[in-house]
């Protein structure tokens, strides 16, 4: 009989001492450089625990409370001024997540996918664990309606129909997750705020985000680009019918005009004499200087070097013109010169970067 009591005390002492072990909870301080566990790994412990030394749920609050140090029971005191209801255990536990667990994006849960590859110096072991932490933020991000089977599958649903149905969720979610991960990061805020349930509403709200961040850079390509042309030159190009396309080629060409001054006049050189049309020549046109064909006075050579200035059509040097009207005259004299009309069209034309666009 004593021999059978000492046995019976051994082994209560053992049950005793492995459940004292297995609901020992670890400390926590809300500190990187103290904490053995993470948030939600204490969680899961205090859960544990319960189930085997069966806890009510003022008992799980109890434990979780015991076991703050430092800032924790700072955040402790501070759920007084909270909605949260310190005698339900899921509200504390979630305020509890809220406030420590890390925050997974859905750019940071697939960036632990991408480095999902096995290091020289790691263990197996160590490598499924990082898989298995993945998988874990993946599922975090899960919605609740994903739990939900749709209207169309209740009632008379075959189990192979919802298995396929929930299959098929799951894949939309992840590549919800993937679409959302790799959006551009000008965007992927917004949409992130958004909080979308699903890959079309997410991808709805991006094509609207995008198209008024391209209207937004337009109007500011546009602002630059009519910054460097002559009024004449912006008002004869249809803005609101150009895409970005047309727009980067009008910007292209302007880059490789040569400048122009203020009057839209095409520049002069200091030593060059008066300008040179670049406009098409006439064959027939004589010069009213050396009397030969295909060029005209300001273009001739031989007068340029007797250094003899231009004459009217009757032979006469110019005289000083008002305005480019001679004194008593009606008309612009420029105009009554053939060969100034000649000159002008060139130079029109040398004036448009745009006609050999074939708009």
């Amino acid at each position: 009989m004593a021999a059978a009591a000492q046995a019976g005390m051994a082994a209560a002492l053992n049950d005793h001492d492995r459940m004292r072990r297995s609901t020992d909870i670890p400390l926590f301080y809300a500190r990187r450089d103290k904490d053995t566990v993470l948030p939600r790994i204490l969680i899961d412990r205090i859960e544990d625990a319960a189930a085997i030394a069966t806890w009510d749920e003022a008992r799980k609050i109890r434990e979780l409370k015991l076991c703050l140090r430092d800032r924790a029971i700072i955040w402790w005191k501070s759920l007084r001024d909270t909605t949260t209801d310190l005698a339900v255990w899921d509200e504390v536990k979630t305020a509890f997540l809220r406030a420590y667990e890390p925050k997974y994006t859905a750019k940071t849960v697939c960036a632990n996918f991408t480095d999902l590859k096995q290091h020289p110096d790691e263990s197996m072991n160590d490598f499924l664990c990082r898989v298995q932490v993945a998988y874990d933020r993946l599922i975090d991000n899960k919605p609740a309606t994903m739990a939900a089977v749709r209207n169309n599958m209740a009632g008379g649903a075959t189990e192979a129909q919802v298995k396929a149905e929930g299959i098929n969720d799951m894949a939309l979610f992840f590549k919800h997750q993937l679409f959302l991960a790799g959006v551009k990061d000008s965007l992927r805020d917004r949409i992130l705020e958004a909080g979308k349930n699903s890959l079309q509403e997410s991808l709805e709200l991006a094509r609207e985000l995008e198209a008024i961040q391209n209207d937004r850079k337009r109007s500011q390509k546009i602002a630059a680009l009519r910054a460097t042309m002559q009024p004449q030159e912006a008002a004869a190009i249809f803005w609101d019918e150009l895409e970005m396309e047309d727009i980067d080629q009008i910007a292209a060409v302007r880059r490789q005009q040569p400048a122009r001054s203020s009057n839209s006049q095409p520049a002069r050189s200091s030593n060059s004499g008066p300008a040179r049309s670049n406009g098409p020549r006439n064959p027939n046109v004589v010069c009213r200087y050396c009397k030969k064909k295909g060029h005209m006075q300001r273009e001739c050579n031989s007068r340029r070097r007797d250094n003899a200035p231009m004459v009217d059509a009757n032979g006469k040097k110019y005289e000083p013109r008002v305005n480019n009207v001679a004194e008593g005259d009606e008309k612009p004299v420029d105009k009554a010169e053939p060969e100034y009309e000649d000159a002008h069209v060139g130079a029109i034309a040398n004036r448009n970067p745009y006609h050999h666009l074939n708009w």
